[in-house]
């Protein structure tokens, strides 16, 4: 009760029939009356000044009503007034969400990034938004099918939207299960109390396969003349807003490809097979903030070879040895050339062909080549040095497109019908400590041979033949003296080895000739002794280390230290 003023008042909707206020009045007034937004619900008695509802109040109806209240005398003038009376009408949690559809459908691609919204479902409260009455939260209910321990979908309970969970991103696959029928629902009052209300609705889910795959392997022909760059292949990413780009596996001084934001892969530059023959690359999407999105997709291209490199002689000149008494098609050497264009094709298939011979004496025809291979042969035994010391041969090679001419020189030698022979049988021994260093030079040793200087048929070539299974030591040969020096290969151990006794053989490069064979006289003997020489303990260890505390007792023992001697010795 009180006099009137203008006043506000906060009345819950739903409450029904109730008093709200009583208005007193100054004389000469004797009633009271209401005008404005009464709405049939509001009323005042006249005679008391008693203001009231007469029905239930409904905040979703109208949320504040505005009413004027006048004191009046027995003509019906104003004394007081008006004054301004202002309802509110307070909500109360009378309405459930309501989804605004009955069912939902949305597509999701097999390997999706977790996280990323594909779909989102709405609810509305008609409750006052301004309070919990109409703060709505979502979540997933029940997951049909549900074939593994974790959800495969996440809603955000704020927004609605539905994206992967980390695990659906891993195994959503349309050819294991292609629909799944999440059952969402929505809670009011920010689904913390258990009288929130609930509604809920079915969301159709269907996957679809993944749209971020890897090309198969890509085939770029080399030294292409189209204008570049060119299109090579395309991906694309199951999200549509990312960003493409290239991550090199291999750190070349440049990558000649590049990619653009459609996903379409490009080759800048003509490639050369010969300079690289495959490359390696991945592809990948990054967010606005640079973050990866999909799982890297390796490229891999490979070069496809033309045939764009001629022949190469492997020597600018082949020199060959060939004594005069060699036999009829005998194999006298091979021309070697290469190709760089890919190998087992018919690019770099090589036929050879014996275009001249210069003397073509006794005969044009003295020597042929094997058209695939490049061996040569001499096609008749007709050489004879006092004829032609010398041929110069001209062999065209060729490919399905280019040819060389690779030049040969055969030199015509005497025969190998004489031994190399040792200035002695022996060289008694030589005694050498064991710690002697690998390479050092212990005995030289002489041969002389009677045939053709600076041929094949003269050169001697030294070998222990017996009395070194471990080729201990080995022998170089003085091309211009052939003078042989044995030298330690491998160390000398006095307890494994303490004596040699070798047996050493000279021999030719080229064959004897028949009715020719070596003898004792290309054979020495060298005996070789080795010294002990005391070494030294070794520790098993370089370095021991040992904690100790510094109160440690005197005479306590801090660490034991081993050594052993080489020899087998014992150590103290």
């Amino acid at each position: 009760t009180g006099p009137l003023k203008d006043m506000n008042f906060s009345i819950a909707e739903g409450v029904g029939l109730r008093f709200i206020y009583q208005f007193t009045s100054k004389p000469p007034a004797v009633s009271f009356r209401a005008t404005g937004e009464k709405d049939g619900i509001i009323d005042i008695v006249p005679k008391t000044g008693v203001l009231y509802l007469n029905g239930s109040l409904d905040w979703e109806t109208k949320p504040v009503h505005r009413l004027q209240v006048e004191s009046l005398d027995e003509k019906g003038n104003r004394v007081e007034g008006p004054y301004a009376v202002t309802i509110y009408v307070e909500d109360v949690n009378d309405h459930p969400p309501e989804f605004d559809q009955t069912k939902y459908t949305g597509v999701v691609r097999q390997n999706s990034r977790p996280g990323k919204p594909f779909m989102k479902v709405h609810a509305t409260d008609r409750d006052d938004p301004t309070t919990p009455h109409a703060q709505l939260t979502y979540s997933i209910l029940h997951h049909f099918p549900n074939p593994y321990p974790q959800m495969l979908f996440w809603i955000n309970n704020v927004t609605g939207e539905i994206s992967p969970s980390r695990a659906g991103s891993y195994y959503l696959d349309p050819q294991k299960q292609d629909t799944f029928t999440l059952v969402v629902t929505v809670k009011d009052m920010a689904g913390m109390t258990a009288n929130a209300f609930t509604s809920s609705t079915d969301v159709v889910i269907t996957v679809k396969e993944s749209l971020w795959k890897a090309p198969s392997t890509i085939h770029i022909q080399e030294n292409s003349t189209q204008v570049h760059p060119v299109n090579i292949s395309q991906v694309q990413s199951n999200d549509p807003d990312v960003i493409y780009d290239i991550f090199e596996k291999e750190k070349l001084p440049r990558l000649p490809f590049s990619i653009d934001q459609n996903g379409v892969i490009y080759v800048t530059e003509p490639l050369d097979r010969e300079e690289k023959d495959t490359y390696t690359f991945f592809v990948i999407t990054k967010d606005n903030e640079g973050e990866l999105v999909d799982k890297p997709l390796q490229i891999h291209i490979i070069v496809e070879d033309i045939n764009d490199n001629p022949p190469v002689c492997q020597r600018a000149l082949t020199v060959l040895e060939v004594q005069e008494n060699e036999g009829g098609g005998s194999n006298i050497g091979t021309l070697f050339a290469t190709d760089m264009d890919k190998e087992d094709t018919l690019h770099s298939r090589l036929q050879f062909k014996l275009e001249s011979q210069v003397p073509a004496v006794p005969t044009s025809n003295l020597f042929f080549v094997q058209q695939d291979t490049g061996v040569l042969h001499l096609a008749s035994p007709s050489l004879k040095k006092h004829i032609a010391s010398n041929y110069s041969l001209k062999v065209l090679v060729t490919d399905s497109v280019f040819q060389t001419i690779c030049e040969v020189q055969i030199h015509v030698i005497d025969i190998n019908d004489q031994i190399p022979i040792f200035e002695k049988s022996d060289y008694h021994s030589v005694t050498v400590a064991e710690n002697l260093p690998v390479g050092t030079v212990i005995l030289e040793i002489q041969a002389t041979d009677g045939d053709e200087p600076a041929t094949g048929s003269s050169y001697i070539i030294y070998q222990v033949k017996e009395g070194d299974p471990n080729n201990t030591f080995i022998i170089e040969t003085d091309p211009e003296t052939n003078r042989g020096f044995v030298k330690i290969n491998k160390a000398l151990d006095f307890e494994a080895a303490p004596v040699y006794n070798l047996v050493i053989n000279a021999t030719n490069p080229e064959p004897l000739v028949s009715g020719v064979q070596y003898n004792s006289s290309s054979l020495t003997l060298f005996k070789v002794f080795v010294t002990n020489v005391d070494e030294p303990p070794v520790f098993h260890k370089t370095v021991y280390n040992a904690e100790v505390s510094e109160d440690v007792a005197v005479n306590t023992l801090l660490i034991a230290v081993e050594a052993y001697d080489p020899e087998g010795d014992s150590v103290r």
